[in-house]
C-alpha cells in the first residue's frame, strides 16, 4: 500500500509540473511564436563622406567595439563643430553583442576630431518629450539634421508596414531612418527611429514610432513620440 501511495504522489507531481510547463509556454505565445523586443541588426547609412571621415578620425583608436554610423542626428557649432552620430555598436567578442549608441564627436578649428561622449540609446525605453518647447525639442545650440533623407537599410516587411501605416497618419510627416527593433505578437510590432515634421511646423524633429502590423497585413501607428535628443547628446 505504501508503494502504491508513493507512486500515486509521484504521478500527481509529474502531472502538475507538466501542466505548469504548458501554462508558462502558453503565456509566451499569442497567436504565434511570441517574445520580447529584438534589436534589428540591419541598417543603412546617411552619413556623408566628410562626416564619415571625421567619425573615422575620432574612433580610430577605439578597440573592443566597432561602430557603424547610421545618421548624424544633430550638430552643434562651437569653436569648431560637434556631431551626434547614431550608431550600431557591435562588440568584438566570441558572441558579439549589438546595441544602439549615440557617439558625440568634436572637430576643432584645426580639423582634429575626438570623441566627447558615447551615450547609450536604449530602444526599449526611449527618452521622449510630452510637451516640447519647439518641434525639435533641442537646446544648447544643437540643431537636428534637416537634410532630406530617404529610407535605407530597413527590411522590406518593416518598410512596407510603416509606409502603409503613415498614409493614414496626419499628425507628423515621417521618414524612417532605422528599424530599432521588432516584436512578434499576433502579427508584428516594429519600433522605428524617424525624422519628421509635425503638422503646421517647418521644424524637423526626431521621433520614436511604434507600428503594428496584423496577420492580414494591415498596419497602423500605435505611438509617435518626439525624442528627447538633449539626453543623448550630453558630453
Amino acid at each position: 500500500m505504501k508503494r502504491k501511495s508513493i507512486l500515486a504522489v509521484l504521478i500527481a507531481l509529474v502531472v502538475c509540473l507538466c501542466s505548469a510547463s504548458l501554462a508558462w509556454g502558453d503565456s509566451l505565445q499569442v497567436g504565434g511564436v511570441a517574445g520580447g523586443w529584438e534589436m534589428n541588426g540591419k541598417t543603412g547609412t546617411y552619413v556623408t563622406k566628410a562626416e564619415k571621415k571625421i567619425f573615422n578620425k575620432a574612433t580610430a583608436k577605439l578597440s573592443g567595439v566597432t561602430y557603424k554610423p547610421v545618421v548624424v542626428l544633430a550638430s552643434q557649432t562651437v569653436a569648431g563643430m560637434n556631431y551626434a552620430y547614431f550608431c550600431k555598436a557591435t562588440t568584438v567578442t566570441a558572441k558579439p553583442k549589438v546595441s544602439w549608441k549615440v557617439v558625440v564627436v568634436g572637430k576643432d578649428l584645426e580639423g582634429k576630431a575626438s570623441i566627447l561622449a558615447i551615450n547609450n540609446f536604449n530602444y526599449k525605453k526611449i527618452s521622449t518629450l510630452k510637451k516640447a518647447k519647439s518641434t525639435s525639442g533641442m537646446s544648447g545650440a544643437w540643431e537636428v539634421n534637416a537634410k532630406k533623407l530617404t529610407s535605407k537599410g530597413i527590411p522590406a516587411a518593416a518598410k512596407k508596414a510603416i509606409n502603409k501605416a503613415k498614409k493614414k497618419y496626419k499628425k507628423v510627416s515621417l521618414t524612417p531612418l532605422a528599424l530599432l527593433s521588432s516584436q512578434v505578437v499576433s502579427g508584428t510590432n516594429y519600433r522605428f527611429l524617424c525624422s519628421g515634421k509635425a503638422k503646421g511646423s517647418s521644424d524637423v524633429g526626431l521621433y520614436a514610432v511604434d507600428v503594428y502590423k496584423d496577420l492580414k497585413g494591415n498596419a497602423k501607428i500605435k505611438s509617435c513620440k518626439l525624442i528627447n535628443i538633449d539626453k543623448y547628446v550630453k558630453y
